[in-house]
């Protein structure tokens, strides 16, 4: 090749150019953001609306159906789904990848602008955010000390959270357990009625005695002075002196009829660590921002707060998933390091010269450090699918350079210098490290494009790997054979150690003669028994399991408990307080860190307890394990729900982390939730499946106020009146702010907690006639005791219950699908209910078909490329004969580390399509050079394999090494790695041992195909003899082939020799 040969003889610019390349790459490689996985665009968007006090039935039919009617004409939708609970509707819109989130976003805020309207006064406005994957807290920090909750609080809220929030890439600080300052006005009835006060007026007044409004301007001709009207109150004492009725010269004050206490918020939320009372901050990072370098900015200000903590207080970093990213990171990188220099030690156990070595072991770190810039370029970070990427390559990326390395060895043995032995080289595989370059990109482009969330996420996986392989084709090409003509020495002495292995490699060649002569004479039975070893490891996949990824052990879980309906914060806290006793008996269990209670009102029945283990390298026990000994321990607690978890690591939008979701969809709740339970029942008798329940509960108490509207209207009570003065007495209003030091301190109006949380007060509650006057409620209404649904979940606007489980360890996903479907199958659904799977059993069944196809184009992309190179038809046939004795060993190679049938081992299979390849375009390729030499097809067959031995057997195994260290599956986050390296050992070690053998059997075969018809096209016997079939047939013989052979100095053609 003639641009071989000018990097040849001109050795300086071939070494500047690629040194230019490798300092970008450097420099690339400073300025790359470290994140676990790459970022993923997902366009879904989240619609908040709180109306508080209000029951799940009630918040469903006001606000849900509202709000589901309206967003449901927005285009580009692809489901919409919703969570109606007590006080708080959410709904989750999630639209096709083709739409831009921000306009998706923009257009869900003008449609409910446009409805707001028709929502109940009192709900609070609705909020709306899109999706974010890095929405999951990175940093877990908890408070704690010897001090009260308030004073704990008031130094989070002040201090600490603005300091975090102040740190480039926080994207935001939530606090748990704290109790925010709140000036509480509590009414007594008794006093409300004697004075014929309703709690209308306690509002009305707290509201206009407590404002500050603009009065406007005065130009005094020099300047202008703007007019206040300063009405705030100044105390608490001028709150208590708040006149709320004046009759007859009598004024009736606010603490006659109140209590005005300067106290704390309802307790919706606590937090403790090791089981002492904390306040908890979860820290979110920026989207796209680099997660360890948020953190790691977030830990070192930490460092100062820590110096500067009042005497006593106590401030501790209990969940940092930073952590897992950074040694994740740092494991593949080691990975990758320790493949390259087992590749090396192939290369320098086949060539026995540390000069050859040195030529092949420069390609990987030159590779890997140029292919940074292109990754850099493309706006990549250092994740784990990026880092696996590297590692795979490290095989590849040697495979073209040993090839020219091996060649111009053969040629220096055969008498030539140095330079005419590396030009020789290329000018006679020039053309197959092409041809094997295009193969490995035309598998790994699909993949980089493949459809969906899964073609987002293994983008940058693909195109990594295509980028390695450009850069060592350039390498392969210019760089390694100039390297060759620069320092390769035949050594004069031969070592004990060089005779040794060289008599093993001169019989293995011999034997291999023998049995490739052999074959070609019993062409029958080698393809006979080649489809029987395919078969027979496909016979193997029923016993391989599949899921959609593996488990990782990030050395942490979480419990999650759903107190029984009705439990207060207190009993649920105490439950919560046993299961953290539970945990602290487990195994290598470090810090125990729970929250109990939410944000929203009905969430006092909700707890979750975080279960931090010691380092992976100072325990016994996996995590697995130890998340399957928790359950165990926490069998008592089966009056509940509890499920033991591992940590999501997205968060937002509604996503749930459990493998199975079996939705059933339908208009008849009670139908829904029968059905449901008959499934759970039988499901929970199934093995393996873990922490199964669904997400109806019902049975929650309730107090339902059934209005006699004809009484009503007799005593001149307005409905919205009476509605609004329960809502205030019970569930309390916020009806202004208390200004204090520059801190605004909300002010809530309700009834005295004496009167109000005793369910019998609520009949004499009083309410407001049109006379100013007072009645009580049960004159006008009657209260009934009733029990209605925690919860309630709909589907594209049916209502919808859940069917949810978790996995043991030893239980795969897709088996788990089957044993669902079986049991719906034999319950039977009922008339009008729908079922399907969503999240994880959904996301696997899109991603296996995904890959599938990705598979099918990088088969035909394949053909494509070696038709175009070999000019010709068949014999592209004859190298992908390969590609199905690769898939045996793969299956095997899974079943033998008992590792499962998921997105890595599959992407693992498409890899090995491009590998396999290249060992029998180096067979065929050579074969047709010998045959345009004039040599016989048989006794050319018979040459390039032996010649082609060592090569074929370099870059198989070097490939082989660089995946070892991936195929042991030690260090955090291999999990994920090591069944993509069980997939190409076992394939390449089967395909290579089969390619040998076969591939020259396949080759024969079809020169034999192409020999009947060209007697059928009518060639005579003397054509045949004088012509190669396959050129008159212009389906074989490449003509590049011909051209190369003529290009070749006479030293190196034994033709014109």
């Amino acid at each position: 090749m003639k641009l071989s040969e000018t990097a040849i003889r001109r050795p300086v610019l071939t070494t500047m150019g690629f040194a230019a390349l490798i300092v970008f790459g450097l420099i690339a490689y400073g300025s790359m953001g470290m994140a676990l996985y790459p970022d993923v665009d997902m366009p879904m968007v989240t619609v908040t609306v709180q109306y508080e006090g209000a029951s799940p039935t009630t918040v469903e039919t006001e606000v849900t159906e509202v709000l589901e009617e309206s967003l449901s004409t927005i285009s580009g939708i692809k489901s919409m789904r919703s969570e109606t609970s007590e006080g708080v509707s959410q709904v989750f819109l999630e639209f096709e990848l083709s739409r831009d989130v921000d306009i998706a976003a923009q257009d869900v805020r003008d449609k409910i602008a446009a409805i707001r309207g028709e929502l109940p006064n009192d709900s609070e406005a609705p909020v709306v955010e899109k999706f974010d994957p890095d929405a999951a807290p990175i940093l877990g920090i908890v408070l704690a000390g010897n001090a009260s909750i308030r004073d704990l609080t008031i130094f989070a809220k002040d201090t600490l959270k603005p300091r975090i929030e102040s740190v480039n890439g926080v994207g935001g600080v939530q606090l748990s357990g704290a109790r925010e300052r709140e000036i509480r006005v509590w009414l007594r009835v008794d006093d409300l009625v004697a004075h014929g006060i309703s709690a209308q007026d306690v509002i009305d007044t707290l509201r206009k005695s407590n404002i500050e409004l603009p009065g406007g301007r005065i130009e005094t001709g020099k300047s202008d002075l703007v007019v206040k009207t300063r009405g705030k109150v100044q105390s608490i004492e001028q709150f208590r002196r708040l006149v709320v009725k004046e009759s007859n010269g009598k004024v009736v004050r606010l603490e006659q009829v109140a209590n005005i206490e300067d106290g704390l918020e309802d307790q919706n939320s606590m937090a403790r660590l090791n089981g002492q009372p904390a306040i908890a901050l979860s820290v979110r990072q920026q989207s796209g921002t680099n997660m360890v370098g948020v953190a790691k900015q977030v830990k070192e200000e930490l460092a100062k707060l820590s110096a500067d903590l009042p005497a006593g207080y106590e401030l501790l970093t209990v969940q940092d998933n930073s952590k897992f990213v950074e040694s994740s990171t740092e494991e593949a990188q080691g990975e990758l390091l320790r493949g390259g220099g087992l590749a090396v030690l192939v290369i320098l156990l086949f060539l026995r010269s540390l000069r050859g070595s040195l030529v092949a072991a420069v390609t990987i770190p030159a590779t890997i450090i140029s292919t940074y810039a292109f990754m850099l370029a493309f706006g990549f970070t250092l994740n784990t699918m990026t880092l696996l990427a590297l590692t795979i390559s490290v095989g590849m990326i040697v495979d073209d350079s040993i090839v020219v390395l091996e060649n111009t060895w053969r040629h220096m043995q055969e008498g030539m210098t140095r330079i005419e032995a590396a030009i020789a080289a290329m000018n006679e595989i020039g053309f197959a490290v092409v041809a094997t370059s295009l193969s490995i990109a035309a598998v790994f482009v699909p993949v980089a494009f493949m459809d969906g969330l899964i073609g987002q996420f293994f983008y940058e996986f693909g195109m990594t790997v295509t980028f390695a392989v450009i850069v060592s084709t350039l390498i392969a090409l210019f760089l390694s054979p100039m390297l060759c003509s620069q320092i390769l020495v035949l050594s004069n002495s031969e070592g004990r150690f060089y005779k040794f292995t060289e008599s093993i490699l001169v019989n293995l060649e011999r034997v291999y003669g023998s049995v490739l002569a052999f074959s070609l004479s019993h062409r029958l039975i080698v393809v006979v028994a080649s489809i029987g070893v395919f078969i027979g490891s496909a016979m193997l996949l029923p016993f391989i399991g599949k899921e959609f990824t593996p488990a990782a052990d990030e050395g942490q879980f979480q419990v999650q408990i759903e107190a029984p309906t009705g439990s207060s914060l207190g009993q649920t806290s105490k439950i919560a307080q046993e299961v953290e006793l539970a945990m602290a008996d487990l195994p290598a269990v470090k810090d125990i860190y729970t929250t109990v209670g939410g944000q929203y009102d009905g969430m006092t029945t909700v707890a979750n307890v975080m279960v931090k283990m010691t380092d992976k390298s100072q325990r016994n026990v996996s995590q697995a394990e130890a998340m399957q000994m928790a359950r165990e321990s926490l069998q008592r607690f089966s009056h509940m729900r509890i499920s033991v978890d591992a940590v999501a690591r997205l968060g937002g939008g509604g996503m749930r982390s459990a493998p199975i979701q079996y939705n059933l969809r339908g208009d008849d709740l009670e139908v829904l939730d029968q059905t449901a339970s008959e499934i759970v029942r039988r499901m929970k008798e199934v093995p393996g499946l873990v922490d199964v329940n669904t997400t109806m509960q019902s049975g929650k108490p309730e107090l339902s106020i059934e209005i006699d509207r004809n009484r009503a209207a007799d005593l001149g009570v307005n409905i919205d009146g009476l509605g609004q003065a329960v809502s205030t007495l019970i569930g309390g209003q916020k009806v202004s702010t208390y200004e204090d030091a520059g801190e605004n301190i909300d002010v809530r109006v309700r009834l005295v907690g004496t009167q109000r949380d005793q369910a019998k007060s609520l009949a004499t509650l009083p309410v407001p006639m049109k006379n100013a006057q007072l009645t009580e409620l049960r004159n006008v209404a009657q209260v009934n005791n009733t029990f209605g649904p925690v919860s309630i979940e709909r589907q594209g606007r049916r209502r919808q219950v859940t069917i949810l489980a978790n996995l043991a360890s030893s239980k795969p996903l897709g088996e788990a699908i089957e044993n669902v479907e079986s049991i719906a199958q034999d319950v039977g659904l009922p008339s009008g209910v729908h079922a399907v799977f969503t999240g994880t059993a959904d996301m696997m069944a899109e991603t296996f078909a995904s890959i599938i196809f990705a598979l099918v184009l990088a088969i035909v992309l394949t053909y494509m490329v070696l038709a175009a190179q070999f000019e010709n038809y068949l014999h592209p046939l004859t190298i992908m004969f390969s590609l199905p004795l690769s898939v045996g060993g793969a299956f095997a190679g899974l079943a033998i580390t008992g590792r499962t049938l998921n997105i890595f081992s599959m992407i693992g299979m498409v890899m090995l399509m491009g590998l396999v390849t290249k060992n029998a375009i180096l067979l065929v390729d050579y074969t047709n050079l010998l045959r345009s030499r004039g040599i016989k097809r048989n006794e050319a067959l018979r040459q390039a394999g032996p010649t082609r031995l060592r090569p074929i057997l370099m870059t198989a195994f070097s490939t082989i090494a660089g995946m070892i260290p991936i195929t042991l599956g030690l260090g955090d986050g291999a999990e994920s790695r090591a069944p993509m390296g069980a997939c190409v050992v076992g394939g390449m070690l089967t395909s290579t041992i089969l390619t040998l053998v076969v591939i020259p059997v396949v080759y024969s075969l079809i020169d034999d195909v192409s020999l009947f018809f060209a007697r059928l096209f009518g060639l005579t016997k003397k054509e045949i003899a004088s012509s190669d079939v396959t050129e008159k047939l212009e389906s074989t013989l490449s003509p590049q082939a011909g051209q190369r052979d003529g290009e070749m100095s006479p030293a190196v053609n034994p033709t014109a020799a």
